[in-house]
């Protein structure tokens, strides 16, 4: 018997809410779960870029909105989390996506800086999740929830990202910790661990600017910056029945750049 690829990665009748999907890696995953039949709330804190997202999902058939968010702040992530929820009929895959890269020294880290960048990547990551959790267990949903983390979380990839790669970590923990919890309840918790891809977010993240023999050395083995639909296709993977026997762990999309 052939496999059934659709009862593996299908999403149709799932509703999935995707932050910092208004470009870059975001934007591919949304169309990638909108493209296997999921409804996706298209979230950004620029609902412009986030509606023209979601405005050409439709134009193809699939089914998205704009959802405003600011990950740095709780009763944002909130209010997403339930808004979709109610207005969607459901919550059963949640993409922790947005971030930022901003880059400095750490003589030169200020608490502010800290704190903004903890806030957008990790903070708001928690709460994102902690409302999912709430609402997936109170419908007895077998939901996913996918986190965007790095292979930073794991390898010091660069000066001045030292911000960047202990939220990146944190994450990766959250995402272990949060599994253990949820697992009795069939919510499946794992992150994507994207390394060097080219992304708007990378062109203007603020902080010092890597030479351009530091990026060239950014390469990894396989000789190519990733895509965003390289990892697009790995959070599908993370999102569907594809990964059901997979919880709790971090899957590394890098081109091998951790094996140097």
């Amino acid at each position: 018997m052939l496999v059934d690829l659709q009862k593996l990665y299908g999403l149709a009748g799932r509703v999935a809410i995707v932050t910092g999907a208004a470009q870059g890696m975001g934007e591919a995953i949304a169309r990638y779960l909108a493209g296997m039949g999921a409804s996706v709330a298209v979230a950004d804190i620029n609902v412009a870029l986030a509606e023209r997202v979601a405005s050409s999902i439709r134009s193809e058939g699939a089914l998205a909105r704009a959802w405003a968010v600011d990950m740095a702040n709780e009763a944002s992530v909130v209010a997403l989390v339930r808004s979709v929820r109610a207005e969607l009929g459901g919550l059963h895959i949640l993409v922790n996506n947005a971030g930022v890269q901003d880059r400095n020294f750490i003589e030169d880290t200020s608490t502010d800086f800290w704190d903004r960048v903890m806030a957008i990547n990790l903070r708001g990551v928690f709460v994102a999740t902690r409302e999912t959790v709430a609402i997936m267990r109170a419908d007895g949903t077998r939901g996913r929830i996918v986190n965007t983390a790095s292979n930073s979380a794991f390898h010091a990839t660069a000066p001045s990202l030292f911000a960047y790669s202990t939220s990146k970590a944190g994450v990766a923990g959250l995402t272990r910790a949060t599994a253990l919890e949820v697992a009795k309840d069939g919510i499946g918790v794992n992150a994507i661990c994207p390394g060097n891809t080219a992304t708007p977010g990378q062109l203007t993240a603020t902080g010092p600017d890597f030479p351009p023999e530091q990026v060239a050395a950014f390469l990894p083995p396989i000789g190519r910056q990733g895509t965003p639909d390289d990892i697009a296709a790995g959070v599908l993977f993370l999102a569907s029945d594809a990964s059901a026997f997979m919880t709790g762990q971090t899957l590394v999309m890098d081109g091998g750049a951790l094996t140097c």
